[in-house]
């Protein structure tokens, strides 16, 4: 019996007759599998999805929308692994400066892992540093802000006081850290110029340098489509295998803006539910 085409329902009429010959030398996905395992670096993989809050006339996402901030991507189904990753440059030479290929690298993962476009690789094992500069806001009488990537340490953080002032350096025991989110003493306040006297609160300008564990989404995913026939003796006795992933990537905050206010994004994973 014929095997039904997956695109348009119709029964193939002619197939191609197989035909074996010599042995030939092929690829074990495994070996490339256990390289990638024994040399790569620890990571979380997040799967992205489009977020349904996207407006279906303008294709803009609900900026009030706490399942993906207002950026039309939420994540879940969080999975460790290991990955192998490197910078990639494609600056020519005489080329203008510019940021269109800052920020992107090449993260080799295993086939298992299942990669697509947007999905999220956090990389445990490095370390980046980040400067940003932060304007924390009251909401729910708390001074918050939120850095773009989750602080590990904060070596400098200073606080605009005045284009006539120094700045005024911040000592730890004036904000805590609670993931991305920033909470600050609301006694800085008193440093911030009021710019109008219809300010309700005074706008703060904090300067700050953190590490951080690097954050990359995939905007590419080559060789998906590369499989193997992983053989025995018998011809008739094969199977598909599924190739590393060759990932183009690029840094979390060329493609996200940080989160300007507000709750926390919800967790959508769905998890399984414990055995009674």
């Amino acid at each position: 019996m014929g095997k039904k085409s997956i695109i348009s329902g119709r029964v193939p009429v002619v197939y191609t007759p197989a035909t074996p010959g010599d042995p030939a030398v092929g690829w074990r996905s495994e070996d490339f599998n256990e390289l990638i395992y024994s040399q790569g670096y620890d990571a979380y993989i997040d799967r992205a999805l489009r977020c349904p809050c996207v407006d279906r006339t303008s294709g803009q996402p609900l900026s009030t929308c706490r399942n993906c901030l207002g950026r039309g991507w939420f994540f879940v189904d969080r999975k460790e692994t290991r990955v192998v990753s490197q910078g990639m440059n494609n600056k020519k030479q005489f080329q203008n400066w510019s940021e269109v290929n800052r920020g992107i690298a090449r993260i080799t993962a295993r086939g298992v892992d299942k990669m697509g476009f947007m999905d999220r690789i956090i990389l445990m094992d490095l370390t980046a540093y980040y400067s940003e500069i932060l304007r924390p806001m009251m909401f729910e009488n708390q001074l918050i802000a939120y850095p773009i990537y989750e602080p590990m340490q904060i070596s400098d953080i200073f606080l605009f006081v005045g284009d006539a002032t120094k700045l005024e350096p911040i000592p730890s025991e004036l904000y805590q850290i609670d993931g991305n989110k920033m909470i600050f003493d609301t006694s800085l306040n008193e440093f911030a110029p009021v710019e109008s006297i219809n300010d309700i609160y005074p706008k703060l300008s904090i300067s700050i340098r953190y590490s951080y564990r690097p954050v990359y989404h995939v905007l590419e995913a080559n060789r998906e489509l590369m499989r193997v026939r992983e053989r025995t003796c018998s011809f008739t006795d094969e199977e598909l295998r599924d190739m590393p992933l060759n990932l183009l990537c690029r840094k979390a905050h060329y493609i996200f803006d940080a989160q300007k206010f507000g709750e926390s994004m919800f967790d959508n994973t769905v998890y399984p539910t414990p055995e009674e």
